[in-house]
């Protein structure tokens, strides 16, 4: 049973609960996000960085921008260290979670193919990898009473910009002026 998935390019993950359906790109215009996706286009020379798929002008809309993000569950910061452009594919793996909750089985079957092709393993490499990877997201389940607390508590995802980005000035006053923006400590 293979246990060492480090040379894997595309990998499973998942957002911290309280995190999920907070993002910069949801916190600032889409015009600005618009600005920021062409500029990251033209970088990337409208390729997936992750399994090599380039798209012709028509089909553009199957890139999308990962925001690479670090979780501060207890003081509920999300610190975007960087954002990747990846086929729509590799991007269903960065969000599991939100991924079950849209796909079929028919579908999530033709993802597991990319993954497999993409990394060049085994069905059996893919599901190792995605308990492993579960089962250290999972370690700490929160008990139900945690969770009608934090549910109560509602607090705010704040979000602090680590990483060069096009237009980082930009985000950053619309997050400021939102109140969302926490200066990196």
């Amino acid at each position: 049973m293979r246990q060492d998935f480090s040379n894997f390019k595309l990998k499973v993950d998942w957002k911290p609960a309280p995190f999920r359906g907070h993002s910069v790109k949801r916190n600032i215009s889409q015009s600005l996000w618009s600005k920021i996706r062409k500029q990251i286009l033209e970088e990337r020379e409208c390729k997936c960085r992750i399994c090599g798929y380039e798209p012709d002008e028509a089909n553009l809309r199957y890139l999308e921008m990962h925001e690479i993000e670090r979780y501060d569950e207890d003081n509920l910061i999300c610190t975007l260290e960087g954002i990747d452009l990846i086929c729509k594919r590799c991007h269903a793996f960065h969000h599991l979670g939100f991924t079950f909750s849209r796909t079929t089985k028919e579908q999530f079957d033709e993802l597991i193919q990319h993954f497999i092709k993409v990394n060049d393993c085994t069905e059996e490499d893919f599901r190792n990898h995605f308990k492993a990877v579960r089962d250290k997201k999972f370690q700490k389940v929160p008990n139900i009473a945690e969770m009608i607390k934090a549910d109560k508590e509602k607090r705010t995802v704040k979000y602090c910009i680590t990483v060069d980005i096009p237009y980082k000035e930009n985000v950053i006053l619309q997050l400021k002026k939102k109140e969302l923006y926490r200066e990196s400590v």
